[in-house]
């Protein structure tokens, strides 16, 4: 594993050193309606936008007036529109191991999907750690969580937050995605679930370069952290997406009608929310299996 990931960085090196201005032609195509939904045991949340061109840097808005149902044994739940979330939301939860069904109706088209909610992974510790590689000291969040069905093959999707008060952002003072990926249970210690998620390098922070200040975590931060059960079918859609975020192809959804985007009935787990500070990361002792996020 550590050969591997030095090959890979140093191949990256080779690769970022060679310098030559490439010019991109975008084809525009015509839109198409993009949903992303969830239950899960938190609460629903449905939203329907529509993809947008690879030049347009606006944000979309979910799109109200679509009837937005949950169905599965016993349960026939309309999801309604919340204008102050921006969203179709619903305080129904989930139930482990139910098969839910989500249905859209929209400007005369209708959209479904299905997904069955897996156990939660319970978390056991989550902590900044300090770890050296390459003579390189690297922030990296370590995730210790329990594997409900360690016989079976089960999928995770997890996403953290952060929330800057730096001055970089006083113009934007948001809770805003950080890191997020998908992984299975294989090669995790039976019974466990184990992730290295890595950050930013200390030299990366010391330089405090604006094209890297997404990726810097500052003294005062707010980090959430959220670890969700997922079924394959969700795990292969999110895995495709992000291939597809640098190979430009479409991400393999799981609903049908036409469009774009997935329906998860997934179990979520939380951290406490934590104010990051850089003297109460700690050394990491040992090296161990990582993943570099980005």
């Amino acid at each position: 594993m550590f050969k591997h990931l030095v090959f890979t960085l140093l191949l990256i090196g080779c690769l970022t050193a060679c310098k030559k201005e490439i010019d991109f032609e975008y084809h525009e195509v015509e839109s198409f309606v993009v949903i992303e939904g969830q239950v899960t045991n938190e609460g629903t949340e449905v939203l329907i936008t529509r993809s947008r061109s690879v030049t347009d840097s606006v944000k979309g808005r979910c799109l109200p007036g679509a009837t937005v149902r949950i169905t599965a044994t016993g349960v026939d739940e309309t999801i309604a529109y919340d204008a102050a979330a921006q969203c179709y939301r619903s305080v129904f939860k989930g139930t482990v191991g139910e098969t839910y069904t989500l249905t859209v109706d929209f400007e005369g088209h209708q959209y479904t999907g299905t997904s069955t909610m897996p156990p939660p992974a319970p978390i056991l510790s989550a902590e900044f750690l300090w770890f050296s590689m390459l003579n390189e000291r690297m922030v990296v969040y370590e995730l210790w969580a329990t594997d409900s069905r360690p016989t079976e093959r089960n999928y995770y999707w997890y996403r953290m937050d952060r929330k800057s008060s730096h001055p970089h952002f006083l113009d934007k003072v948001t809770t805003e995605p950080y890191a997020w990926s998908v992984f299975d249970n294989r090669g995790n210690p039976p019974g466990l679930l184990y992730r290295d998620i890595f950050c930013m390098s200390e030299r990366t922070a010391q330089e405090d370069e604006e094209d890297n200040w997404k990726r810097i975590l500052y003294d005062g931060d707010v980090i959430t952290f959220r670890l969700m059960a997922i079924d394959r079918p969700t795990y292969e859609y999110l895995t495709s997406l992000r291939a597809g975020q640098s190979g430009g192809a479409n991400p393999k959804t799981n609903l049908t009608g036409g469009c774009a985007g997935y329906f998860t009935a997934a179990s979520v787990t939380r951290t406490a929310p934590v104010v990051f500070s850089y003297k109460d990361v700690k050394q990491e002792a040992s090296f161990k299996a990582t993943e570099n996020q980005k």
